[in-house]
């Protein structure tokens, strides 16, 4: 069989599997797309609430300058006007009782734009000036030599890192970027983040977020690329299992029963969803067993309306407190008059995750009253609310876990693994995913020229 012909099938239609097969659309592969939904997405996507009455997403998903695999990505397929960046970096730190904390970076080079963003700070002393200015020093030495074993509060502490900045920079860009508590999360994850976007170009640091639901962006462009390139699209079905004979794999058979033949077959589901793919004594294999090691962190978004905003800016983070960050979604969005849409998160939300809804409404009044009591007494009143809960997010990035996260290729030939959560040299994020897919398909063609 001609190389150009080999059968090719793509397991999930979330950002990881669709990045890989619109690569290899891209390049000439006819690909068999499998997704269980019969909206795909995965973990980022969005849907109708009619609670809200609108489109949500199921948590809100940031992305940052120096996603250039995502960039990419969307750039194929045609949807890059769908998210809006800053010019600049520019983060509003809110801290109990209103106070704010005003990071404006200039437009100098990489990374004399954070450090002069950082010394510029309204709210920060001179001790926590001097601090943020040793780590800006130290930063090019660290991110060459990063050691998974060190969790990000041991490397704060080991760079004199103030309290008073931790709380307003360090802390919650942790929280943001690697869904862990600084207490246990790997500072290599970190600081490979610091490299991408702080190190490289100023515009590599701006923030950036959907201005469309996310299937919207990405869901369902990718599908339409893939049906004009004569892709097979099997949507609403699942994969049981894995088919492999001997060390190489020749197919999946679907929960329906019918099997599909195929030389490749790229994973891109969770891990404990691939593992139970697995047919016979694989999972017993070292490289599986690591995999079965990974643990997941949830993410709770609370949605809700409010008659006013009690902020202007697009987003912001609440310094200090069980909310991370706080998003205008109708500023955004571009929306005038009536009701405003936000949400927030909560990062690595293994304390309230199993919370009723009306405790994390209780919750999230008592912290708009706190952070925002020029609103009046009891604060922005919410008016409309949901609850997203994504108990399985991300993988836990806790220090020493890295090496649990397997290559996009493993001991079954012809078989590939994507998702944010393997060895991408990054954290679970948008980013990793696409990088995954990405990484993926590079493999499959390459190992076709060879």
């Amino acid at each position: 069989m001609p190389e150009s012909t080999r059968s090719v099938i793509v397991i999930g239609g979330g950002l990881a599997g669709l990045s890989a097969a619109v690569r290899l659309a891209e390049a000439g592969r006819v690909v068999t797309l499998i997704e269980a939904t019969k909206a795909g997405g995965g973990r980022a996507r969005s849907f109708h609430d009619a609670t809200l009455d609108r489109e949500v997403d199921n948590g809100q998903h940031l992305m940052m300058g120096c996603y250039r695999e995502t960039l990419a990505f969307l750039r194929t397929i045609d949807s890059t006007d769908g998210v809006y960046f800053q010019k600049n970096l520019a983060v509003t730190m809110v801290k109990p009782g209103g106070k704010r904390l005003e990071l404006q970076c200039p437009a100098l080079p990489a990374p004399l734009h954070l450090a002069t963003g950082l010394l510029a700070m309204r709210g920060l002393g001179l001790l926590d000036k001097a601090a943020a200015l040793r780590a800006g020093l130290m930063l090019r030495g660290e991110v060459q030599r990063p050691d998974d074993n060190e969790t990000c509060d041991s490397w704060l502490r080991r760079l004199g890192q103030t309290p008073t900045l931790r709380n307003a920079f360090w802390d919650p860009l942790i929280w943001g970027t690697l869904n862990d508590d600084p207490l246990v999360s790997s500072a290599a994850m970190f600081t490979a983040v610091l490299d991408r976007a702080f190190l490289t170009s100023r515009d590599a640091s701006r923030l950036g977020v959907p201005k469309v639901p996310l299937s919207r962006l990405y869901v369902e462009q990718a599908l339409a690329y893939l049906r004009a390139r004569g892709c097979e699209l099997r949507l609403g079905e699942s994969v049981r299992a894995l088919e492999v004979t001997g060390a190489r794999v020749t197919g999946v058979t679907l929960k329906s029963g019918d099997t599909l033949q195929a030389d490749v077959v790229v994973s891109s589901v969770p891990p404990q969803a691939f593992l139970d793919m697995l047919p016979g004594t694989l999972p017993n294999h070292p490289v599986y067993q690591d995999i079965a090691r990974l643990r997941p962190s949830p993410i709770v978004n609370l949605w809700f309306s409010v008659d006013r905003a009690p902020f202007e800016d697009p987003f912001i983070g609440l310094v200090a407190g069980p909310l991370h960050w706080m998003f205008n979604r109708s500023r955004i969005e571009g929306e005038v008059g009536g009701e405003v849409m936000m949400n927030c998160t909560i990062s690595a939300a293994r304390a309230c995750v199993d919370d009723p809804p009306e405790t994390l409404q209780a919750l999230l009044q008592s912290e708009l009253q706190r952070y925002f009591p020029a609103a009046g007494p009891q604060g922005p009143k919410i008016k409309r609310f949901k609850v997203i809960k994504e108990k399985r997010a991300t993988i836990s990035h806790a220090a020493g876990t890295y090496h649990c996260r397997p290559e996009v290729t493993g001991p079954v030939r012809g078989l590939y693994m994507a998702g944010d959560w393997v060895r991408t040299g990054l954290p679970a994020t948008i980013e990793s995913a696409v990088q995954s897919g990405h990484d993926a398909a590079k493999a499959i063609l390459t190992s076709e020229r060879n």
